[in-house]
This record gives structure tokens, C-alpha cells and sequence, in this order.
């Protein structure tokens, strides 16, 4: 029944942050929206985002991410804010962000799946060709993995890792 109750909330968060997504952006400017395919990052292994920009200004853009990702063994769905600056070809990035998975996750199994969850910090680099829709990132990811329970937030053996991340996307 505990992982029943995580399972509804992350689902919870997760539409909300759908919700986010399509509010229109706060800016005047025509909206960008775009998917990206990550390798690392905010996930363990790979992860299919969608973005959409929600704040644009001379130098600065914002944008809210949500993706997904299965592999063998477990699930995750990345959700966050990343923050690109500069103008030009060349831009840094710094990304927060939520991820919350499950390595064990069986769906004919519920009770012996763990839910976890990552809190990111990204630090990237964007190459993106002016007036152009493709774009490669590279970056590294410092996360933090919680285990949460019903009841409370599990701190044993929390500590911080690393992940490389590399990505390639389109506007649209």
C-alpha cells in the first residue's frame, strides 16, 4: 500500500508539472517548444524530453522540461527549469531539477518496487547554431538520492554523485 501512495503522488506532481508546461509563457515573444534526447543528465541511463520556453529576455531564456524514461529494470520521469544565458552559437546552462524513479518497478510486483527520487543541479554547455532548431548539450549533473516514504524522507546513505550527460534536440 506504501508504494500505491508514493506512486499517486509522483503521478500528481507529474501532471501538474504538465499543466505548467502548457500555461502559455510569460513573455510576449512567440513560443518555443522543442524534445530533446538526453544520454545521462538528469536520468540514469537516457531519457525523451519536451520543453517549452516560459520566460524569454535579451540575454537570459527560461525553459520547463518534462520527459520520460524505461529501461530492463526501473522507470523515471525527469521534470524541471533550465536556465540558458548568452547570445551567440555558444550559451551555459544551469538546470534544476526532480526526478523521480524506480529501479525495480513491476508492475505485476508493485510491493517490492523502490521509488526513489533525484534532486539536479546541471551545469551545461549548449551548442546551438544561430536561427537554427538543432542543438547538442553536454554537461555534468551532481544529484542528490532520496528515498522517500510515506511518512517521511529517508536521509541514510543519502549522499552526492555524479552523471555525465549529453544531449541532442529540436525546436519545433
Amino acid at each position: 500500500m506504501k508504494i500505491q501512495s508514493i506512486f499517486n503522488r509522483v503521478l500528481l506532481v507529474f501532471f501538474f508539472n504538465l499543466i505548467f508546461l502548457l500555461y502559455p509563457k510569460l513573455s510576449n515573444a512567440q513560443s518555443e517548444s522543442g524534445v530533446y534526447l538526453e544520454g545521462g543528465g538528469a536520468v540514469p541511463y537516457y531519457s525523451l524530453n519536451y520543453f517549452r520556453e516560459i520566460f524569454s529576455a535579451e540575454k537570459t531564456k527560461v525553459y520547463a522540461r518534462v520527459g520520460g524514461s524505461i529501461w530492463e529494470s526501473g522507470v523515471a520521469f525527469p521534470v524541471g527549469v533550465s536556465m540558458l544565458f548568452g547570445t551567440g552559437n555558444h550559451h551555459p546552462i544551469i538546470t534544476l531539477g526532480a526526478t523521480p524513479l524506480s529501479e525495480g518497478f513491476r508492475f505485476w510486483k508493485r510491493e517490492d518496487a523502490d521509488i526513489l527520487l533525484d534532486l539536479v543541479i546541471g551545469m551545461e554547455y549548449r551548442y546551438q547554431p544561430i536561427a537554427k532548431s538543432f542543438f547538442v548539450n553536454i554537461g555534468l549533473f551532481p544529484y542528490l538520492r532520496l528515498d522517500p516514504t510515506v511518512d517521511k524522507i529517508s536521509e541514510k546513505e543519502t549522499a552526492f554523485h555524479f552523471r555525465l550527460g549529453v544531449g541532442v534536440g529540436w525546436f519545433f
